[in-house]
């Protein structure tokens, strides 16, 4: 849903995250970077990307705090065995991405059908998400300054690729995540949507971003695995879902 126009405050906090992203110093006040709502907040993702000019590599999709389907474009994507720098509130989560191979439009009418989004997938892949938005604390943060702030994605690191029956069997696939060995996280992967899928189909039915939506050869990834994981040290990162498939992150100090 394009827009000619923006508002001044969301040019502003635009240009705040911004200049956090290119300066590497968070923002520090909080309350100067708030949308005026969900809407506001969508249209300052696409004000950031433009001014970046980076192409959007992917989508970040999940269900709002309002039941609302939202997004985030993904502007860093890394092949396995990436190398990042550690950051302050670095986090990880391990997940299942999907490729599309052909475009998803906004409807007009009629939603999508989940055999429809399943025919769209060229592939499934594992991934690791790194989330550490612009903000100078983690903590506190607006849910509508999150969302501006691409849902805090800072990269995403594509792993193996999986069978496509992997998004109806990853609940009986163990999920351990390790940091130079040392075991970090293991359990039964789970997905809070249940169905890895379901943010997907929400969102495809009810788009709202300003960056052209759903495209072919785009990875969409839709939520944890493992929760959200704290890295505190550097070292690399090695995730596995059973014996399917793994991923890997190399931290840098």
């Amino acid at each position: 849903m394009a827009r000619e126009h923006s508002l001044p405050a969301e040019d502003t906090i635009a240009a705040q995250l911004v200049r956090a992203r290119l300066s590497g110093q968070g923002i520090a006040n909080t309350a100067l970077a708030v949308p005026a709502n969900t809407i506001s907040a969508m249209q300052i993702q696409a004000l950031v990307q433009k001014q970046l000019a980076l192409p959007v590599a992917g989508w970040k999709v999940a269900i709002g705090p309002e039941r609302q389907p939202i997004a985030a474009p993904i502007l860093d994507m890394y092949p396995d065995a990436a190398e990042i720098s550690l950051f302050q509130d670095f986090m990880i989560e391990v997940e299942l991405a999907v490729r599309l191979r052909r475009d998803l439009p906004k409807r007009a009418s009629g939603a999508y059908l989940r055999s429809e989004i399943v025919d769209a997938i060229e592939g499934l892949f594992l991934g690791i998400e790194v989330i550490g938005g612009r903000f100078a604390s983690a903590t506190n943060v607006p849910f509508l300054s999150f969302l501006a702030d691409n849902l805090g994605n800072r990269a995403y690191v594509i792993g193996d690729r999986l069978p496509l029956s992997t998004v109806d069997q990853a609940s009986g696939l163990t999920c351990d995540v390790t940091l130079d060995g040392m075991l970090l996280h293991q359990a039964p992967a789970s997905h809070p949507a249940g169905d890895p899928l379901l943010p997907l189909l929400a969102y495809a039915n009810d788009q709202s971003d300003d960056l052209g939506g759903l495209r072919a050869g785009q990875l969409v990834t839709t939520g944890s695995l493992c929760g959200v994981l704290p890295v505190k040290a550097a070292g690399l990162l090695k995730a596995h879902l059973g014996h399917i498939g793994q991923v890997s992150l190399q931290f840098t100090a």
